[in-house]
């Protein structure tokens, strides 16, 4: 039997039990959808982690007041003046490992635009914070250096403020108000993500650190400073420098504790790479284990296909098979209800990342990847747990199954 009569007997034999054949390929269906939702589940956080991450820039330290404690976390004293300034930003940006250096002021303030207002986080930065997150500016001018030194009342807006308040007009030379204070918009912020602090980038306002409306225990003091190393290979060369140079200035010498934490973000990365990893690892061993189960199941329905076809069997060796075309036989339907199963499978995960894509904005997909492991999986499941009854049905001798009814 070439493989073409193998394929189209074993689709004849299993049609003639067809409920047996659906529920024997259930076990294989629910397998292959399980193992390809949890391995696109496994990508799409990757994915979801990466574009988050990509919103706060490459090659990321991150310098927050407080004081280092055990397992990473940051401790701040009740009442305790902010050590890190604009002067220390400025320092900063002048070290050699370091592409740039901003200083950041963030608080939350009811803003009005016009009749209407909202309650919204305003960042006030300086122009190198854009250039180190790679914030693009869609419409209008984004912040320079004038600006800060002038104390310019100006804002850039995000997308979906500019969106949500103007949508009927040109964003651009509107006035809105922080804290009662007025400020002209100069331009909009495009993109989409969220920063360091769960803020979603269209809804953020930036404006110069020195017309930022805060009232500051020290002047001149900042909330965090974001620095960028010039690559991902010189990140730890980076943070030392960063360190020492914050040490002399603040004067921390011997025992004394930092009054400040570097946060490496490709650290954050990394964390969140493997946690993504695990979970996939974690979810696909899920779905393989319900493979086991469908297997055992095609296992335990072959052996009871071979001992009511033992005559049918005697009949073939009779009039001229040989033990091993009846072992391709019965390995061949094996093979084709995993296979079928799994085509099954693969239009159920399909379904269910298309209904994930439609209703939330976790984007799912189907790599060509997860596709061949399917189908791999698949085969590889009919062949192991077929073989067996097959090879069973092979050593058959014909007298004896001629003799059976």
């Amino acid at each position: 039997m070439n493989p073409m009569q193998i394929f189209l007997e074993a689709l004849r034999s299993l049609n003639a039990n067809r409920l047996r054949s659906a529920l024997t390929m259930l076990g294989v269906v629910i397998g292959i959808a399980s193992v390809l939702l949890m391995l696109s589940v496994g990508d799409a956080v990757r994915a979801f982690i990466d574009k988050e991450l990509a919103v706060l820039g490459s090659n990321q330290l991150i310098v927050q007041n407080g004081t280092p404690v055990d397992g990473g976390g940051v401790k701040r004293r009740t009442g305790e003046v902010p050590a890190l300034t604009v002067a220390d930003a400025r320092a900063l940006a002048e070290l050699p490992s370091l592409k740039g250096a901003a200083p950041a002021l963030q608080g939350f303030f009811q803003v009005q635009y016009g009749e209407s207002n909202s309650n919204q986080t305003v960042l006030g930065t300086t122009p190198a914070m854009l250039a180190l997150r790679s914030w693009q500016v869609e419409q209008g001018v984004p912040l320079d250096e004038r600006d800060v030194q002038s104390a310019a009342r100006v804002a850039v807006i995000g997308s979906k403020l500019a969106a949500d308040h103007f949508s009927n007009r040109n964003p651009l030379g509107q006035t809105v108000r922080l804290d009662g204070q007025p400020f002209t918009v100069i331009g909009v912020l495009g993109g989409s993500g969220r920063t360091l602090d769960g803020t979603e980038l269209g809804e953020l306002i930036l404006v110069p650190i020195s017309a930022m409306p805060m009232r500051l225990q020290r002047p001149g003091s900042v909330h965090y400073i974001s620095v960028q190393s010039h690559s991902a290979a010189g990140l730890a060369e980076a943070q030392l420098d960063v360190e020492e140079l914050l040490r002399d200035r603040h004067r921390i010498t011997g025992e004394k504790l930092d009054d400040f934490v570097v946060t490496n973000l490709a650290s954050i990365a990394k964390s969140g790479a493997a946690i993504a990893g695990g979970l996939s690892i974690g979810l696909g061993l899920i779905g393989a284990v319900s493979l086991l189960v469908g297997g055992i199941g095609i296992m335990n329905i072959m052996l009871v296909s071979v001992s009511e076809r033992v005559r049918e069997i005697g009949i073939r060796m009779a009039i001229g098979a040989k033990p091993r075309d009846v072992l391709w036989q019965f390995l061949g339907e094996a093979v084709v209800l995993c296979l079928l199963g799994g085509l099954i499978g693969l239009s159920i995960a399909a379904l269910g990342a298309w209904g994930v894509n439609a209703n939330t904005s976790f984007a799912m997909s189907l790599a060509p990847k997860h596709i061949m492991v399917a189908i791999g999986f698949a085969s590889g499941v009919g062949l192991f747990f077929g073989y067996y009854p097959a090879r069973r049905a092979s050593r058959l001798l014909p007298i004896e199954c001629l003799r059976q009814d």
